[in-house]
């Protein structure tokens, strides 16, 4: 009795606690487009690896720096002799003192402080190195030059990352938007076109329709398939990307909550005047809406699209400096290297393993300083300052073409601009006229005074419209956001010059 009693409870709570877990599960997370952007760029790989660039960067100056600060080192060092030739020297000799002197130990060799010092078995040597460099012929300097240049472009890059993520999340968001408009537009479609055949079949059971308008209508809605789970995987695979550029589970149901809709720009006055001829000025209709015009003006003004303000020309500039301060440290490779350096060391011969105290350690320092000059290097030398030569050439014609480039960045970038915002524009009053044609003709249809050809054709017209407004409205924003970031992003793929070779690897 109490088993079934306790088996009733437990199906009563499962049955009751399950859907609702079930429900908060598949629940979809709301997502905005801000809440993205932040999401990516705590999780971007782009941009850490900028950081890391720039870890590597400041690395890279503090071992440039290096070389005007002393440089101290200390040794610490044990050693035992398994064979000495001092020792045995000593042996050998002082037996021999020994046997002529009849014994005296006082006069023998092994008792000379000097011989002691060369025959102890053990060693311990504690040493103290200190070198400071006096003159280098501007190497150092010219090193020290292009790290710090080097530091500042890694920094740049990170810049530059930050505005690529946020222009790529950017699209990715909004293609999610315009995926899932488009499958919902499928989706309506294919649904309208099944209402059409429910309609044909149920007037062709009562005699009013024939079996060619019936067949028409099924395949119809047959060839809406294919359209309908076209737009269903784009969805998904729009879903994949924006999950993957957030670090978000594969499977995570996701709510957009930012549109693509805004409203549009305020309507033309209409022209009262009434239609007396057919003929058309060409130059009147093809000219470019003033109300168009005046929004990307307004746009185009908030960002600066100038060559001076890309970080990819900003960068491409101190690649200029940084080749030329390298072709510097490498000419003074010609010039003399002066140095002082100084050893302090205290030794230790003790007769056992270890000293036993600190007065069996005696000092030994000197202090010196060194010139050095190349007289003869094998072509060495000249080999580096031509190859050096060449890197600053190359980095003057990158300079020149990171320059064009961004000019034709920016151009394009207005120019995208113009094109979505004429798009949009022109979509929203076609959608609308679209929608209108289409209730007409269904209406006219279910009255049986059209055919179901128009119909068909209003819901191709209605369906296009709808989806070239999602897309117009999409490519609206991401234009926006690409000329808002136009500053900090690298140049595209067709404007970008070749990568520069790694500076990293300059001689000091």
């Amino acid at each position: 009795m109490m088993a079934s009693l306790r088996g009733t409870l437990v199906a009563v709570l499962c049955a009751t606690l399950l859907p609702h877990q079930l429900t908060a599960q598949s629940a979809p997370r709301p997502l905005s487009l801000a809440e993205a952007l932040t999401l990516a760029g705590a999780s971007s790989e782009s941009v850490a690896l900028a950081k890391a660039g720039a870890d590597r960067a400041r690395g890279q100056f503090g071992q440039a720096r290096s070389a005007l600060l002393p440089q101290v080192n200390t040794t610490l060092q044990w050693q035992k002799q398994l064979q000495n030739q001092f020792a045995a020297l000593t042996e050998r000799f002082g037996n021999q003192d020994g046997g002529n002197n009849g014994g005296g130990a006082d006069t023998s060799a092994a008792d000379n402080p000097i011989t002691r010092i060369f025959a102890s078995q053990y060693n311990f040597n504690f040493g103290l190195t200190a070198t400071q460099p006096l003159y280098t012929g501007g190497r150092a300097m010219a090193g020290i030059r292009a790290a710090r240049l080097a530091r500042e472009s890694a920094a740049l890059g990170i810049t530059s990352a930050e505005a690529q993520v946020q222009l790529n999340v950017t699209t990715a968001y909004y293609d999610a938007v315009l995926a899932d408009r488009l499958a919902v537009i499928a989706d309506s479609t294919f649904v309208q076109a099944e209402r059409t055949l429910r309609q044909v079949q149920l007037t062709r059971d009562v005699g009013s329709t024939s079996e060619f308008e019936l067949i028409r209508a099924r395949v119809t809605r047959d060839n809406q398939r294919p359209s309908l789970l076209q737009a269903r995987t784009q969805r998904e695979l729009a879903f994949v990307r924006l999950r993957q550029l957030l670090d978000l589970p594969a499977d995570l149901p996701l709510a957009l909550t930012d549109s693509v809709v805004e409203s549009p720009l305020p309507a033309a006055p209409a022209t009262s005047a009434p239609v007396t001829t057919v003929n058309v000025d060409a130059a009147s209709v093809l000219a470019p809406d003033p109300r168009v015009t005046g929004e990307v003006s307004r746009v185009v003004a908030k960002s600066d699209t100038t060559n001076a303000a890309r970080t990819a020309v900003l960068q491409a500039r101190k690649d200029v400096e940084i080749a030329q301060q390298n072709l510097r440290a490498t000419r003074a490779l010609r010039l003399p290297q002066l140095s002082a350096t100084t050893n302090y060391q205290r030794l230790a011969y003790p007769q056992n393993i270890l000293p036993s105290s600190l007065n069996d350690f005696l000092p030994n320092w000197t202090v010196g300083v060194g010139l050095s000059l190349p007289i003869f290097s094998g072509g060495s030398v000249t080999g580096q300052i031509q190859t050096a030569e060449a890197g600053l050439v190359e980095a003057r014609q990158r300079l020149k073409l990171a320059q064009e480039g961004a000019t034709l960045d920016a151009r394009q970038a207005t120019l995208q601009l113009a094109e979505s915002e004429a798009a949009w524009q022109a979509s929203i009053g076609t959608a609308e006229q679209a929608q209108r044609a289409y209730d007409i003709a269904e209406v006219r249809f279910r009255e049986g005074i059209s055919t179901q050809l128009e119909l068909s054709e209003t819901r191709v017209q209605l369906q296009q419209a709808l989806a070239n407004r999602a897309r117009a409205a999409r490519d609206l924003q991401v234009a926006r956001t690409r000329l808002t970031l136009l500053p900090y992003l690298p140049l595209s793929t067709a404007a970008a010059p070749a990568a520069a070779p790694s500076n990293t690897g300059m001689s000091r």
